[in-house]
């Protein structure tokens, strides 16, 4: 059954109108009718619900307790019942709360949650033998991150390429190319020149000429030789790297360690073979 059918199914019983719903978790009418109608609540309104109509949040998912038959598919369904825009939340939600579960927690109440993390520095560690989660709560700067293994694997094939990673931080580390990679990232496409650097880096030709072949090397950007009257020109392309995104997020949580919410030690701190 669709959440939104249950929803409504619980306040035709208990006699409660739309409006009543509406005012008591704080949403507008419009918000219930919807939900109604085949649309469901935003996840985190899920335990208020329950709380109002004084059930638990599987009943509102018409599960009982044991009912972990095909989860999975259920979990996919109730991703797919919010509208598109609202799916990457709840995605990180979900991915927080079953970190959390890996202790054997209960996740709390949701009002509760909101109110220890509104400092905005929070964030979730869970170590263990089976693998490590992290969960930045920080509103600007959601992240979530899962590294299973198991009892003949450990994290040591990251290290197979650390000549390469040592090579680009070398790099990074370089303030031109942390400031050209940043700038090429905050643009929506488009072909560029080496002019664009040196326009709005304040770089001189040659300073972003070697960027750009660092930036090539690691495939970061790309270029063809463009014929313009009787030379030929590079024109640079920013190649699809989302990777970028997760590098400075996680650069940022090590450099400026946020405050434990939830931390759970239960594996070992050497997360690689010698």
């Amino acid at each position: 059954m669709n959440i939104g059918n249950k929803i409504k199914e619980l306040r035709v019983k208990n006699k409660v109108t739309q409006e009543e719903l509406a005012k008591a978790l704080q949403v507008s009418t419009q918000a219930v009718s919807k939900w109604e109608n085949g649309g469901s609540p935003d996840i985190d309104l899920v335990p208020s619900i329950a709380t109002y109509f004084n059930i638990t949040t599987d009943y509102l998912f018409d599960m009982k307790d044991s009912d972990i038959v095909n989860i999975d598919k259920k979990i996919v369904k109730y991703i797919q019942s919010f509208d598109l825009e609202k799916r990457m939340n709840v995605v990180y939600d979900l991915a927080f709360k079953m970190s959390i579960a890996t202790r054997g927690d209960e996740v709390e109440d949701q009002e509760e949650f909101n109110e220890r993390i509104k400092n905005d520095d929070m964030f979730s560690t869970v170590i263990g033998l089976e693998g490590i989660a992290i969960t930045s709560l920080a509103h600007n700067n959601k992240i979530f991150m899962c590294l299973p293994k198991d009892d003949k694997s450990d994290y040591s094939k990251m290290l197979m390429s650390k000549d390469k990673q040592r090579k680009f931080c070398e790099y990074l580390s370089d303030e031109a190319f942390y400031n050209t990679l940043i700038f090429l990232h905050s643009r929506n496409g488009g072909n560029f020149t080496e002019q664009l650097l040196i326009d709005n880096l304040n770089i001189t030709y040659e300073e972003a000429k070697l960027v750009l072949q660092k930036m090539e090397e690691f495939k970061i950007i790309t270029y063809a030789d463009v014929p313009i009257n009787d030379t030929t020109m590079k024109l640079y392309t920013v190649l699809q790297n989302p990777q970028i995104v997760g590098l400075i997020a996680i650069l940022d949580m090590v450099v400026n360690k946020p405050n434990a919410y939830c931390y759970y030690f239960g594996g070992p701190n050497n997360y690689f073979k010698k």
